[in-house]
């Protein structure tokens, strides 16, 4: 039975392993080997005359025990000598192979090199992406279309307060208003757009700008129908601008604003029936054509105002060039 002693011991004896003294017994042990060729026998016929020449007397009834150990010595000798003869030919091959496969290490490392450099030159295109759609998410969540002018440190602020940010965002477009209208002015001369329909736009900023919210869904949902020429049709309208927003198309702010295809396809061309319908568009701040026009909502405050022409604007931004009927 093992004593706690016998424990103590055991655990003293182990810590011995990387002992110094331990280390060097090691080191001279390999080294008298390799004088002798790692050769069992030879390291034993010269143990045998070490003992000769010492003069010590030694104990002599395991002479049958060497005799019979020097041939399968001699076996084990020989084996390790086949070992390495056969295994030869497979280190020269796997050394070829290793010198052939260096020119493609070589590219793969050049690949790798150019891959990290190129995603460090996309990472703050990544990072933009990343926010823009953190920033459209949470502006979806209390009604607001997105649009560009809207920072996403706005968004981060409010951590997820939604009352909070309404409020902000709302607030951001009355005291930033200037310079968002000059914004949309501007980019109405790079529109493919006709003549009448960017003043019929300046007229819906003015009426905004003067607290005319009532008249700007009925002033601009015809207008954007003339301008696709689908009439009251809503089914082609409807392609057109899904087409018009395929992201090949379009440049990167506009890839943001993917949402706003689906807002348009989903909520703003969408019939409404009932007056279950009706409750369900009069809670939702976008405006809807149908009710708008048929005056079953009324699209009255400056959210709606603000969304409508945003909406607007990126109907504009996405259309492809006019055909001959608009010229």
């Amino acid at each position: 039975m093992e004593t706690n002693r016998d424990a103590r011991m055991i655990a003293a004896v182990r810590a011995l392993g990387d002992d110094r003294v331990i280390a060097g017994v090691r080191a001279a042990r390999d080294t008298y080997a390799a004088m002798h060729g790692h050769d069992i026998a030879a390291i034993f016929e010269d143990v045998r005359a070490f003992q000769e020449t010492s003069g010590r007397e030694y104990v002599r009834n395991v002479e049958r025990l060497a005799q019979a150990a020097a041939p399968i010595a001699a076996q084990v000798s020989e084996a390790a000598r086949q070992m390495a003869r056969s295994l030869g030919p497979a280190m020269d091959a796997l050394n070829a192979w290793s010198a052939a496969a260096a020119p493609f290490r070589e590219e793969f490392e050049r690949t790798a090199k150019a891959a990290a450099a190129a995603m460090e030159r996309i990472r703050p295109a990544l990072k933009q992406f990343y926010e823009r759609k953190q920033t459209h998410d949470a502006l979806n969540k209390v009604g607001w279309l997105p649009h560009y002018s809207v920072p996403h440190r706005l968004v981060a602020g409010c951590e997820g307060d939604r009352a909070l940010l309404d409020s902000r965002v709302a607030e951001h477009y009355r005291t930033r208003w200037t310079k968002i209208r000059d914004n949309m002015e501007l980019d109405l001369a790079t529109y493919h757009i006709d003549d009448e329909a960017r003043a019929t736009f300046r007229e819906a900023l003015m009426a905004h700008e003067s607290g005319l919210y009532r008249c700007i869904c009925r002033l601009l949902f015809p207008e954007i129908e003339r301008i696709i020429g689908a009439g009251h049709r809503s089914g082609p309208m409807i392609e057109t601008l899904l087409a018009s927003g395929e992201p090949t198309k379009l440049d990167a702010r506009e890839m943001f604003d993917w949402v706003m295809l689906e807002r348009i396809r989903e909520h703003a061309y969408e019939q409404v029936w009932t007056e279950g319908e009706r409750e369900r568009f009069e809670r939702d701040p976008v405006p809807n054509r149908h009710a708008a026009i048929h005056g079953q909502v009324a699209y009255s405050t400056h959210k709606h105002s603000m969304n409508m022409l945003i909406m607007t604007d990126y109907v504009f931004r996405i259309l492809p060039p006019l055909d001959d009927s608009h010229t």
